[in-house]
């Protein structure tokens, strides 16, 4: 029963992800949730899942999709609003589900778990749609972590642990960002200027922030996790090309940042069988 109301909550809470992420970006004063053309929501449309359910996607003055074009593009909702809520839902069941397989596991840190699977959530949708990661939530997410760790008392990771994992992080990720702008440099010197770098600050940051909350050696396996899942949607990206028919285009920007946050949610809560890995 637990476990259907973590569930529940997280359908809510993703309903707040989706509004934020409307809204943060844009610069807008955060609000209740409204249509892409700014109008507001009715409560029944205020989850994603009941809008389309209710067929409600749309906002009441629009009546027909001709309409929406003439008003300068889509007013209706997208599949990101339910798909965001049913994603962020299944995480926090699974992250409630591996906190109480640890009984060691303080509940403070359980909590700071699930807030931090939300605002990987948000960063991710942000990073997709906008192909930024907003320094306000990086900060957040550092404060979260950081209360965690004075709340939690001498938990895993240690307070040492966690900067090693993050000097760790920061080191590799910043050469790999280095690797990246030179590379732009001798593209555009020899060949043609890419459209912006493909591994951004940001990356570091987020890396920096993974380092933190798994601690080392564990970002070790976050980092080879984080390159390997970007390695993979590159594929993905390559294999949508030719299944379309469509012109491959080079230097294209990939969100590297979900893959980051995946990768760390996946060591944290698989810790216990990292820690035996490296224990060998």
């Amino acid at each position: 029963m637990d476990i259907l109301l973590v569930a529940l909550l997280g359908l809510v809470l993703g309903g707040v992800v989706n509004a934020l992420a409307d809204d943060l970006p844009a610069g807008r004063r955060l609000g209740l949730p409204k249509y892409p053309a700014g109008s507001r929501r009715p409560l029944t449309a205020w989850l994603g899942i009941s809008a389309f359910a209710l067929n409600l996607r749309r906002a009441p003055a629009v009546k027909s999709p001709s309409a929406a074009a003439d008003a300068g593009g889509s007013q209706a909702l997208t599949w990101r609003y339910p798909l965001v809520e049913l994603a962020l839902s299944i995480l926090m069941a699974l992250t409630y589900s591996a906190a109480r397989g640890r009984p060691s596991l303080p509940g403070e840190k359980a909590l700071i778990w699930q807030a931090l699977v939300v605002l990987f959530v948000l960063i991710a949708v942000i990073d997709i749609e906008h192909r930024r990661i907003p320094i306000a939530l990086m900060l957040v997410t550092v404060l979260v972590v950081i209360f965690g760790a004075v709340a939690a008392g001498q938990s895993s990771p240690s307070i040492a642990s966690m900067l090693a994992g993050a000097l760790c992080a920061g080191l590799v990720f910043s050469l790999v960002y280095q690797g990246g702008r030179l590379f732009g440099y001798l593209a555009a010197r020899w060949w043609r200027p890419p459209a912006a770098t493909v591994f951004g600050l940001g990356d570091v940051y987020l890396m920096t922030i993974g380092g933190l909350i798994v601690g080392f050696p564990h970002i070790l396996a976050a980092m080879f996790l984080a390159v390997f899942t970007a390695g993979i949607l590159a594929l993905l990206l390559l294999a949508r090309y030719a299944l379309t028919n469509r012109q491959y285009k080079a230097f294209a920007i990939l969100p590297y940042g979900p893959c980051i946050l995946a990768s760390t949610f996946a060591v944290l809560i698989m810790n216990d069988t990292i820690s035996r890995f490296f224990s060998w």
